[in-house]
């Protein structure tokens, strides 16, 4: 199990035909722990989750590869990218499917 900050700081680390699965039954934030694995090794067609998935009751969230692609949206935005901003864009992408789009303030 990581937390949901190191897996989206070291997305890279992992294989992109993987997925991660969070828990099912918290709000998510940067300490939630998950676990990334392959969404294709299931046990039962009837219940389409990886063993460890179901043992310890997470879901599937996003694909590594999506995920890593969220995580360069945000580089190309951001000269300093935070944990925060990680995690309010991966958050962003879950609720609606989208890229978030960060405000860029120009100070004077």
């Amino acid at each position: 199990m990581y937390k949901l900050s190191y897996i989206l700081k070291n997305s890279n680390q992992f294989d992109w035909s993987d997925a991660l699965f969070l828990p099912e039954d918290e709000v998510w934030n940067k300490e939630t722990e998950g676990m990334v694995l392959d969404p294709d090794d299931v046990e039962d067609d009837v219940i389409d989750l990886p063993k460890d998935a179901i043992d310890n009751n997470l879901i599937y969230a996003l694909s590594m590869q999506l995920i890593q692609s969220i995580v360069e949206n945000v580089k190309k935005q951001r000269m300093e990218v935070s944990e925060e901003d990680l995690i309010e864009a991966f958050l962003f992408y879950y609720d609606n499917d989208a890229y978030i789009e960060f405000q860029v303030s120009l100070s004077v």
